[in-house]
């Protein structure tokens, strides 16, 4: 194999590229990860199949991501998905102080901007695999705590009368009750889904809005 060769479905392969988040090989290599994934499955789509498709060796591979777990972190960071984290910076300059259903939205959003990737990592912990099922549970956790440290911090008639977590696992529920609608085809397919997010965000606000 040569140092750089080109591939109609990925793109120039074997460039070079540091470590970095920046790098262009490290970006290429998760969009690469990405489209096998989504074609054969995280269990079906080894480190070696990667590196093949990228046009790298293994080892050099490992070098970017040592693990398929770190890999499958990576695509989640990119993409804006992980860690959502109380109390951080979104990529709107939202912040998890802000309005409650800016914050639901803004996980209802970056959920169908990677929907082909969330289907994924569903499938997949469905079907018991095991890195899937472990990095999925790491991804919906940073969504509840996100909420339910909110709630904490905002809401504390809430948090007293049924608890923060309590709140959290309904808005949870929510959530991926809502993809679930969209991702099984029971939503209107014309609908704007951010609009969408924006108002069932706005729901779930207004039912939880405190009494006057």
């Amino acid at each position: 194999m040569t140092d750089v060769e080109t591939d109609s479905q990925y793109g120039t392969r074997g460039e070079g590229g540091g470590q970095g988040d920046g790098s262009p090989t490290r970006s290429r290599i998760l969009q690469i990860a990405l489209t096998l994934m989504s074609q054969r499955g995280v269990d079906g789509t080894s480190m070696r199949d990667l590196a093949g498709a990228a046009g790298l060796n293994v080892a050099s591979l490992y070098h970017y991501f040592p693990s398929k777990r770190d890999l499958l972190e990576a695509v989640l960071v990119e993409h804006g998905l992980f860690p959502v984290q109380a109390g951080s910076e979104s990529g709107d300059g939202h912040t998890a102080d802000s309005p409650l259903e800016v914050l639901l939205s803004e996980i209802l959003v970056s959920m169908f901007e990677v929907e082909d990737f969330v289907r994924l990592m569903v499938g997949e912990a469905i079907r018991a695999e095991t890195t899937a099922r472990s990095v999925g549970l790491d991804l919906f956790t940073t969504f509840f705590v996100a909420i339910e440290d909110w709630i904490r911090r905002n809401r504390p008639d809430l948090d007293e009368r049924v608890g923060a977590a309590a709140v959290a696992r309904l808005l949870s529920a929510m959530i991926v009750g809502v993809f679930v609608e969209h991702a099984s085809g029971v939503l209107d397919e014309g609908q704007d889904l951010n609009a969408l997010a924006l108002q069932r965000a706005h729901e779930a606000a207004a039912i939880l809005k405190p009494p006057n």
